[in-house]
This record gives C-alpha cells, structure tokens and sequence, in this order.
C-alpha cells in the first residue's frame, strides 16, 4: 500500500482511493451542527478509525480511481491545487494528489471517464489544472460526466465560490467539448449507475457498481462522516436540502445494509470502504445502522 493510496478488489472491479487531505480532531460542530463531543463519545465503535477519544472527527477528501470493463474512471476529484476558494482550508493550496495519483500506477492521459457525484469545490478541483496562467483539462482524453440538474444549479447559483468553480473546473472541459449532460439516474456503462440521491444538493447522485460479485456503493456526499450512520437524521453543515437529504440517506442505507455491498464514504477517514449493517437497536427517531470499515486488499 503506497503512502496516500488504499486499494480494493471486488469482483472484476479494482477501486483504488487516492487521498488529497485528512484533517483529524475537529470539533463536530464544525460538521455536524446539531452534534456534540459527548455525542461522539457515546458511540465507541467511531474509535480509532473515525474519532478521537476526546469526541472530535476526522474527514478525509479523496478520489476513488475504478478500474473496470478495461476502463479507468476518476470518481470526485478532489478540490485541486491553486484555487481560490472561499473556505480558507481550500485556498489556493498544494497537496501531493498527483503523485500519489502516479505512485498508484495511474496515468491522467489514460483516464477514460470522469464522474461527479455533484459539483461542489471538493469534487471536481482536479478536473482542470493551471498552465500558463490557464484552466486546462487534467485527464485530456477522458469524458466528463454531469449530472443535468447539477450542472445547471451550479450555474444558476447567486454565489461567488459557485461562479469561481464553474469557471476553474468545469467551465473548461465544456468549452474544450469533453463534456457529457446525463441524467440523474443514468447508466455509464461496465456495470457503472447513478442513483438520483439528491438533498445535499439539487441533482446529486451515488454511484453503484455492478462487479459481478459484491456490488459497490459511492455514496459521495449522501452521508460526509460514519455517525450519519448510526443517526441518519444528523444534517451535515452544507446540505443544501436538509430534510430531503435525511429521507434520502435513509433510503440509502436501507438499500446498502447487506453483506453483499461494499460501501465507499466518499469523504469517511482513514479506512473509507466498509460494510453497512443495521444496529441492533434504532434510536427514537427511527432505524440506525453501523457501517464497518473494511480494509484495504492490497
């Protein structure tokens, strides 16, 4: 397992997590405004993987590579070097995501399809890349795949850090023709399909996975943290629907809870692929499930 890269092999399917960033000890408010350290601490099995022992998180964002069907596919990536970005922890910054991108035998030019869970900063930074003070394409002869209703939300946003991703990461693929509209619940091809999960925003969708043995869910930003798990009505802090995004995480994580799916968290730190089951006991507000990290193959 080379530093940053953690792989996983299911079926005919190799899915590969190549990390930008992990911040450790945040306070769950910061995520989770409802929530609080004592909270965290209540649900022990969040050690060591997901907490600390003093109640604050982890969040890590990645993108998962799947190799499939003889195709390379890029899911999410990532927020991207040198872009101005309202949140500070994003602004213009240097991560070694290329790198690890090469160091997990990866080549952007043999990069056949980029998917977008949805299209905010932290999914779709490594789209582009900066050469002589432009926005260019990073995986030159890959399509990009959007999801209509999310393409054109982004667009239609009254919001500065909106306008700035669409013109850095999104607004050149379009303009460079490698742009694909699909719908919500599209079929990709290789055993690839979107499942409409909207909430966190207007047109996001999760990714599954037909290996020809277990099946693969990427949730994207369906659930950010495993405690959504254990308490489905927990907002995260950027939901742009919240009370769609809780219907919606629950209907995902009753169709996850089986033996036979492997659950990558998009944004779930240090082991983000795992197996969803129910809890033994719901809480008042309804079912819960605990998700049980798995670790990486090779």
């Amino acid at each position: 397992m080379t530093d940053g890269v953690q792989r996983w092999r299911v079926g005919g399917v190799t899915l590969t997590s190549v990390l930008e960033a992990q911040t450790d000890h945040l306070p769950p408010e910061l995520l989770l405004p409802s929530v609080t350290t004592e909270d965290i601490k209540q649900e022990r099995w969040l050690l060591p993987h997901f907490a600390d022992p003093d109640g604050n998180l982890s969040l890590r964002v990645q993108a998962l590579v799947i190799e499939t069907g003889g195709r390379t596919v890029v899911v999410d990536p990532c927020v991207g070097n040198g872009k101005t970005r309202a949140q500070f922890f994003w602004n213009d910054q240097q991560w070694p995501f290329m790198e690890r991108f090469a160091a997990a035998g990866f080549d952007p030019d043999r990069v056949d399809l980029v998917v977008h869970t949805h299209l905010h900063g932290d999914h779709v930074g490594w789209a582009t890349h900066q050469v002589d003070g432009r926005w260019v394409p990073t995986f030159t002869n890959a399509r990009y795949v959007y999801v209509e209703p999310e393409l054109d939300w982004l667009r239609n946003r009254d919001d500065e850090d909106a306008d700035l991703i669409y013109a850095d990461s999104v607004g050149p693929i379009v303009e460079a023709g490698l742009a694909d509209v699909v719908a919500q619940d599209a079929d990709l091809g290789d055993g690839l399909r979107f499942q409409p999960t909207a909430g966190h925003t207007p047109g996001h969708a999760s990714l599954w996975v037909d290996s020809g043995a277990d099946a693969v869910l990427v949730t994207g930003d369906v659930m950010h943290h495993p405690y959504q798990c254990a308490h489905p009505t927990v907002a995260f802090v950027s939901d742009d629907r919240p009370e769609e995004a809780i219907v919606t995480r629950q209907k995902v994580l009753e169709a996850a809870a089986r033996p036979d799916v492997l659950v990558f968290g998009t944004h779930f730190p240090t082991l983000s692929g795992g197996r969803v089951r129910p809890a033994e006991n719901g809480t008042a507000a309804g079912p819960a499930w605990l998700f049980d990290p798995e670790p990486p193959h090779a």
